[in-house]
């Protein structure tokens, strides 16, 4: 059969095309085979996203080795520069790709180093990762491992909360406290976080011959000590040219919440030269993974409780407090808690300077007999209330007073509080020649003579919350000369204290040459045979005076009587005492308040808003110079402030009158 010009001419052009194909082959085979990844660097910037501020990134690929076309070792890093902070940090990683021809896919694999400062901490991390790069469509899982010093203290601030006391205790001759003090530690922490996450993506359209545009969604899960992230990402990546990268990312959890990042990235040379393989492309590309190390912020807060055993310490030696117990129904003791003395002279014996004698009274069925209390030491007892700087001492306020039956002798800075004094042959109290003596919450009863006396105290003398009746003498009585005190007389309560003539409630007598500032105030005086109060100032001495809040009734003579005798000076203020029934014989033209000067002496009285009720043989308030151009006596203007007359003799004229506060007090 013949072949026609056409169709010979048609086979040969056939022919032509086939060994064109043919011909063609082994060039695109030798293309392939031939494609390099060469080295590349770029730089980049991102906004700041979930736990990372903006940064700038400067990048480098390097190959290590590789087969073209087929698979490559290549070695990654990045520079990254916070723009917020002006920090650095980067990491490095060695990464495997190769490219299966069969499925158009790559596949590869890496390790990586990444390194953070936040500018307040450094931390280091591990990364590992897989990847499956496609024509149409990628999967990519990487996992984070941070390593070294993962969570950090950033910022502390402590502060005390709270000092806890217990009540004391005795143990031995000491008395105790437990003590708990507290704080609250907070803490400003970062944590850098361990986790993954995965996407998965497809190619969405292609830009030019090079380009394209590929759309991402995954999941990512972050843990560190004290918190953790579950959330999820999408995110669209567009490279319109070869060098270029643009990307978006919108991503959500419960801890940083959502977070919109851009990015923008160049890096000349991305593409193998003479690739035409868009799959096989992609083998220089940069790993896709989360560069910056995630680190949470935290906040911690701590209380500490630290607990101590201190000794009650004396503030005026700087050590501690020293007691002696006594236990009036003790066995032989040694004077501590647990084993206390069973009679005071046995602690008395032993007491040393600044010591406390502790006495608890049995079933007070042992009467303790007159004694002399040594120089520097207290003596307490358990019936009233005991402080100490403040302090409630244990057992203290049982109400049962120790009874003694004789009088009591001070030393020098004594404190004497809490017993029952009754029946001595002489005063209940004396002291002679002593300084500092406090007498409080005793209670002084059937005296041969006054109820407390001290001559010529010096320093302060307090007398308080004392309780006197049937006294035959003075209840209160301090004589002073030569000396200087600050006497201080208050919450008393006297009652029938005299039973004898010419005795008195307090007496003061300030004597040649004395300096005495006096405040005797809130006493209750009742029933005295002679005066509730009377304060003789003679020989030069000067006092200061204050007479306030007393209540006294029912006294024979005068309520109150100051006498200034002898070129005495006197400055008083007599204020808010209530006088009621008091000179009851109405003898030496007294009143219920009695002021006289004598013998070139002089007076200045504020007398301020007390009241007066006197006896039907009685007067209110008196007033006498009996050394006219001798004496002074000057008198503030308040007399219209009492209830009750004002008498002044011999004539007004001589009381000038004066202003508020001239006699020093307000």
């Amino acid at each position: 059969m013949g072949i026609s010009k056409r169709s010979h001419k048609l086979c040969s052009n056939l022919s032509c095309i086939s060994l064109l194909l043919l011909g063609s082959l082994p060039c695109t085979a030798q293309t392939v085979n031939s494609l390099k990844i060469s080295p590349r660097f770029g730089v980049g910037y991102s906004t700041s996203g979930a736990a990372f501020d903006a940064f700038t990134s400067f990048e480098g690929f390097v190959p290590l080795l590789q087969t073209a076309g087929s698979n490559l070792t290549f070695l990654e890093g990045r520079l990254l520069w916070s723009t917020n902070n002006s920090t650095l940090g980067g990491n490095v990683l060695l990464g495997h790709r190769f490219y299966n021809s069969s499925d158009n896919r790559i596949f590869g694999g890496y390790v990586s180093y990444d390194n953070r400062n936040t500018g307040n901490a450094v931390f280091n991390q591990l990364g590992t990762g897989f990847e499956s790069l496609g024509e149409n469509w990628d999967f990519r899982i990487n996992a984070y491992i941070p390593v070294g010093d993962t969570r950090q203290v950033v910022e502390e601030n402590v502060f005390d909360t709270g000092l806890s006391i217990s009540a004391p205790f005795f143990t031995g001759n000491f008395l105790s406290f437990v003590g708990e003090t507290s704080r609250q530690i907070n803490r400003r922490l970062e944590a850098a976080m361990a986790g993954f996450d995965f996407e998965a993506g497809a190619k969405i359209a292609n830009l030019g011959d090079a380009g394209d545009i590929r759309g991402y969604a995954g999941l990512y899960y972050y843990d560190a000590n004290g918190s953790d992230v579950l959330g999820w990402r999408t995110r669209l990546e567009v490279r319109p040219t070869d060098s270029l990268r643009l990307g978006l990312s919108v991503q959500d959890d419960a801890t940083f919440g959502t977070n919109v990042v851009l990015s923008v990235a160049a890096f000349p040379g991305s593409r193998p030269k003479g690739s035409r393989n868009q799959t096989l492309a992609r083998m220089g590309v940069s790993v896709a993974r989360q560069v910056n190390i995630v680190v949470d912020e935290q906040f911690e807060s701590e209380t500490i409780r630290d607990r101590f055993t201190v000794l009650a310490t004396n503030p005026n030696t700087n050590e501690p407090y020293f007691f002696q117990h006594v236990n009036l129904d003790a066995q032989v003791g040694n004077g501590t808690f647990e084993l206390p003395f069973a009679t005071l002279q046995d602690a008395l014996n032993v007491a040393k300077s600044d010591n406390i004698i502790y006495v608890q009274p049995g079933n007070n069925s042992t009467e303790i007999p007159a004694f002399t209390l040594p120089n520097n030491v207290a003596l307490l007892s358990t019936a009233p209330v005991q402080r100490i700087n403040g302090v409630v001492l244990p057992l203290s306020g049982a109400g049962v007073q120790p009874i003694v039956t004789g009088g009591v002798t001070l030393g020098n800075n004594n404190t004497i509080s809490g017993f029952a004094i009754a029946n001595p042959n002489g005063a209940g109290i004396t002291g002679n020649n002593i300084s500092n003596p406090t007498i409080r919450e005793n209670a002084i009863a059937n005296t041969a003579t006054d109820g407390i006396r001290l001559d010529n105290p010096t320093g302060k003398v307090t007398i308080s919350n004392n309780n006197f009746s049937n006294i035959d003498g003075n209840g209160i009585s301090i004589n002073t000369a030569n000396t200087q005190s600050e006497l201080v007389i208050d919450s008393n309560i006297i009652s029938r204290d005299i039973s004898g003539f010419g005795f008195t409630g307090i007496k003061i007598v300030a004597g040649d040459d004395t300096v005495t500032t006096a405040t005797i105030s809130n006493n209750q005086i009742s029933e005295s045979m002679f005066r509730g109060i009377q304060i003789d100032a003679l020989g030069n001495s000067q006092t200061r005076l204050l007479v306030e809040s007393n209540t006294i009734s029912g006294s024979q003579f005068n309520g109150i009587t100051i006498n200034a005798d002898e070129n005495a000076q006197i400055s008083t203020s007599v204020r808010l005492n209530t006088l009621t029934n008091n000179n009851v014989v109405g003898a030496f033209g007294g009143g219920e308040f009695d002021a006289q000067t004598y013998s070139n002496s002089s007076v200045c009285l504020q007398l301020d808003n007390n009241k007066s009720t006197p006896s039907t043989n009685g007067q209110d308030y008196n007033l006498a110079n009996n050394n006219v151009g001798g004496s002074t006596f000057q008198v503030e203007d308040t007399l219209a402030t009492n209830t009750g007359t004002v008498t002044e003799n011999p004539a007004p004229l001589d009381f000038p009158k004066v202003p508020r506060g001239t006699c020093g007090f307000p």
